[in-house]
């Protein structure tokens, strides 16, 4: 067996698939997974051709891409309930059932364990990915969304799930009781996901008027994927989310104080009561600027989420051995040592 077949199928994977796919809570949980996707689906689009409130939402044109875009967003909630679930208990659990030094004393170093639990339980998100597939097809016979659009968001989706599960696995390892391990993996996923779109709403980037594009919104709301997977389903850009204005931000060269009012592709237009106007807008669906200038939205959000499973993959690998082969030297006890003698 070479080393890639023994990394991906060691005896932890195989013992998890057979104790996770052989009770009745996998299945259970890929049916209401299914049912709730699509009865969102279903409830949406029947919403939207009746008309009334959610009829300002899609008409016959842009069934699709509405009905894409609430998938999208549905599905990473789900999954936000779903992934801590799976691996908040990996590790804290086989401290509780005292299993944990059964492992130890197995030939697989720490990080073998800890990517036979993340595996395990990553896979069963695949599969719940896997038969979302059919539900999205049927946007294709609405029109509206590209096959790579679809790719860039199951893409987008699948990074977050991989990142949730890991900052599953690194709570997991670092607390020895399952509960605690959970709230602080729901925790995470709460500031991964809501958190971070939250912060360009109450700490936008200041806008300079006299500039001819609007600035991208802070780095930090780029971790979440609401945003690419607004930007994906829409193929626009966010327009002014995460960027403020000044008072005098309208005062536009010696024009003097004049309305500012928003542009149809997303930007905002202050002009003043001279001859002089000036836009600030938004084109296109990559950054203007900052720390990903040129970047799509989705390749920022996957670079960022990557950052952070491999942080957390760290802490995990670093915090499980009982023994830590590398410890920092204490000139206290060798003082004591000496004393002693």
């Amino acid at each position: 067996m070479n080393v890639v077949v023994r990394s991906l199928w060691n005896p932890i994977v195989a013992k998890e698939y057979r104790s996770r796919m052989r009770t009745w809570r996998s299945p259970t949980a890929m049916t209401v997974y299914i049912v709730l996707l699509g009865g969102l689906g279903w409830a949406v689009f029947a919403a939207m051709s009746r008309g009334g409130v959610f009829g300002a939402f899609g008409t016959g044109t842009n069934y699709g891409q509405w009905l894409f875009t609430f998938l999208m967003l549905f599905q990473v909630v789900l999954l936000a309930f779903i992934t801590p679930a799976l691996t908040a208990g990996a590790i804290s659990g086989e401290r509780e059932r005292q299993t944990i030094d059964l492992l130890f004393v197995t030939p697989l170093p720490p990080f073998s364990i800890i990517w036979g639990k993340l595996l395990s339980s990553m896979s069963f998100v695949v599969v719940l990915l896997t038969l979302s597939v059919p539900i999205f097809s049927l946007v294709f016979l609405f029109g509206g969304i590209e096959l790579d659009q679809m790719l860039y968001g199951f893409l987008v989706t699948g990074v977050t799930a991989l990142t949730l599960g890991l900052m599953g696995i690194a709570f997991s390892s670092l607390f020895r009781r399952t509960l605690v391990a959970t709230v602080a993996a729901y925790g995470a996923a709460f500031v991964l996901t809501v958190g971070s779109p939250a912060y360009g709403l109450l700490f936008p980037v200041q806008a300079n008027p006299l500039s001819t594009t609007m600035p991208a919104p802070p780095a930090v709301t780029l971790i979440s994927p609401l945003l690419p997977l607004l930007v994906i389903a829409s193929n626009q850009p966010l327009g002014s989310y995460g960027v403020s204005y000044s008072s005098n931000s309208i005062d536009v060269l010696k024009g003097g104080p004049g309305p500012c009012v928003s542009t149809p592709d997303g930007g905002t237009a202050c002009s003043g009561s001279g001859a002089y106007t000036v836009a600030t807008a938004q084109s296109g669906t990559r950054l203007p600027d900052g720390l990903f200038k040129g970047w799509q939205y989705w390749q920022a959000s996957v670079v960022m989420q990557l950052m952070i499973c491999a942080a957390a993959l760290a802490l995990s690998a670093f915090v499980l051995p009982p023994v830590r082969r590398y410890r920092w030297p204490n000139p206290w006890r060798r003082r004591a040592a000496s004393v002693k003698v």
